[in-house]
């Protein structure tokens, strides 16, 4: 179920409600991972950390969270899957927000994600390579809206068996 149509029979109360408790579970994975939270915009939040492996931490965390835990969930309601792009790289800072290239990448990762996972660009899973902590999938090429072809790849925990 996705967000829309989970909020969409709720009244302007429940909506703030329901907002202002994904916005506060997000924040706490984000934070304890040792992000920071740039901003949130509905069922959207943007986050930097100082280093990648911090980064990708975040990812998963909010990737491997469910509804519930989240606060967008009561228990036994459907679940709503958190979807997260990941991109390293440099971004102007300007009155508390972030802007560029790499910030409009993650973006259109995320709106490509499937529910529940994260997708990186080829760079940022080629820095993540030298990691055994993660595991790395190649995702088919897809034509990006505002990006052209890129060929996503799938950031998951490495087995640790």
């Amino acid at each position: 179920m996705s967000f829309t149509k989970r909020t969409a029979g709720l009244g302007s109360e429940e909506l703030a409600e329901f907002v202002q408790r994904f916005e506060a579970g997000a924040r706490d994975v984000i934070v304890n991972a040792g992000g920071r939270v740039v901003k949130t915009i509905g069922d959207a939040v943007l986050f930097v950390t100082d280093d990648l492996a911090t980064g990708a931490e975040v990812a998963l965390g909010l990737a491997e969270t469910s509804g519930e835990a989240l606060g967008t969930a009561e228990p036994g309601d459907p679940e709503i899957p958190v979807r997260v792009g990941l991109v390293w790289g440099r971004v102007l800072s300007r009155f508390g927000d972030i802007f560029g290239p790499t910030v409009n990448l993650a973006s259109r990762l995320t709106e490509q994600a499937d529910p529940s996972t994260v997708l990186v660009d080829e760079e940022t899973a080629a820095q993540l390579a030298t990691s055994s902590r993660y595991a790395l999938t190649a995702q088919p090429v897809r034509d990006v809206p505002g990006i052209g072809p890129m060929s996503p790849v799938r950031l998951q925990r490495a087995y640790q068996g």
